[in-house]
């Protein structure tokens, strides 16, 4: 039963990080990697909204904060996404 638990967890994770990887413009790309190091998960968040994909943002960034308070990963997956972001924006 933990095995199925933490699987289930894990594929959850895995589908909100990949639902909330958009493309956007590469300044706003680095300002949301910014606000995401600052403030885990509101750069992703303002990139899903500036795509209309504000339900996945959403869920990312609690998500995000969730995981920021309770292990810390949260904070570091944050600065993960938004690295993915930049890396995937348009010039």
């Amino acid at each position: 039963p933990g095995n199925i638990l933490l699987l289930f967890c894990f594929l959850f994770i895995k589908k909100t990080h990949n639902d909330a990887l958009v493309t956007v413009k590469q300044p706003l790309a680095i300002g949301c990697l910014v606000l995401n190091v600052l403030f885990p998960g509101f750069g992703t968040a303002i990139a899903c909204l500036k795509v209309d994909k504000a339900k996945e943002g959403l869920i990312a960034l609690l998500m995000m904060w969730l995981m920021t308070f309770v292990f810390f990963v949260g904070w570091i997956w944050s600065i993960v996404h938004g690295v993915q972001i930049l890396m995937k924006s348009e010039k």
